[in-house]
Parts: C-alpha cells; sequence; structure tokens
C-alpha cells in the first residue's frame, strides 16, 4: 500500500465527538476521493464546503479540521501513487461486518458525490470506467439482510473493498487522462 497513510480511523472518530458515526466519516473519505478524482488539485476548502453541503460535517472542530485536512492531502497522494496504494478508510475488522459493510455502502455514496453524479465530463469516461461507476453505484445500495457471520462473508467483503479500490483507481486514471510522460505505443 502506500506510504502515505491515511488518519487513524478510530482517533478520527473520537476527535468528532459523537457529531458522526463511523459510516459518515467513510463517506467523508469517500467524498475526497470523488472530489480527488475530478478535481485532482481540490482545496481543503471545496472539500469542507462539499462535506457540509452534503451534511456530514458543518464547522468542524480545529482537531477534525486537521484530521479532514490530512484525510485530503493522503487521499490525494494515494490517488497519485504509481504502486496503487490506494487505501478505503473504513472501521477496522475488529468491528462487526454489518457496521463495515454499512460503512462501505456509505463509502461508495460518498464517492458519487465527491464525483458528481451530474457532471457532464462523466459522459466522456471509458465503457470500463462506466461499468467500475454502475458497480459502485449498485454497492452504494447495499443493505444487510443476514446478521451471521462466516468466513466466506469476510472474504467477499475483503473482495468487495479490493474491487472499489480498483474500480476507483480506474475512474482516477480516466478522468486524468495520458500524462505527457506516458509512451502511446
Amino acid at each position: 500500500m502506500s506510504s502515505t497513510p491515511l488518519p487513524d480511523f478510530e482517533h478520527t472518530l473520537a476527535i468528532a465527538q459523537g457529531n458522526l458515526e463511523a459510516a459518515d466519516l467513510a463517506e467523508c473519505h469517500g467524498v475526497a476521493c470523488g472530489l480527488l478524482c475530478r478535481l485532482p488539485d481540490a482545496s481543503l476548502d471545496a472539500f469542507v464546503g462539499l462535506l457540509g453541503m452534503l451534511q456530514l460535517v458543518n464547522e468542524p472542530g480545529t482537531g477534525l479540521s486537521m484530521s479532514l485536512e490530512e484525510l485530503l492531502s493522503a487521499s490525494r497522494a494515494q490517488l497519485a501513487d504509481e504502486d496503487m496504494g490506494l487505501a478505503l478508510w473504513l472501521p477496522d475488522d475488529s468491528e462487526i461486518l454489518e457496521e463495515r459493510t454499512m460503512a462501505l455502502a456509505q463509502w461508495c455514496r460518498g464517492f458519487l458525490a465527491g464525483l458528481g453524479s451530474d457532471d457532464e465530463s462523466l459522459d466522456a469516461m471509458s465503457e470500463e470506467a462506466n461499468e467500475a461507476l454502475d458497480d459502485i453505484q449498485q454497492i452504494s445500495a447495499a443493505e444487510v439482510v443476514d446478521t451471521e457471520e462466516s468466513e466466506d462473508d469476510e472474504n467477499a467483503f475483503a473482495e468487495i473493498v479490493e474491487y472499489i479500490r480498483v474500480a476507483v483507481l480506474v475512474i482516477r486514471e480516466d478522468f486524468r487522462g495520458p500524462d505527457a510522460q506516458d509512451f502511446i505505443h
């Protein structure tokens, strides 16, 4: 994974002082990733403004504001990482699968909001990126129907997280387009 770590999830949740649930915090990271795919140089003000518009974070305190700034900076670095070091900011594996699944669905909703699903630039995306976006939209609507956890469920969850991670990188590359240093064969 990337050499630029995301802020500590549990610490940031504590800093939020009950104003954010774990799934909301995951959604904030989704918003950051979607925004940065579309606007790689997005400012902290743009990010916090979008979080406010989405009614996720309104007027964050100093500690939370610093964590959000660190989140945006780390996300920017991870999305630009040539080794595809993007990590999704989700509750850790010690949390129940239901909570992690709901956080993942909210992460996807945040990503879609940050990307701007009404944006005209989405029309020009490749077929592969559009398929990835469709999959993320479907995952954003996920609901937990079985509360019994099994090893198969854990493995399926890990596979979905990895799929989303790669899908986001595909979408990011679509927005980035060819770089002046890229070789075309």
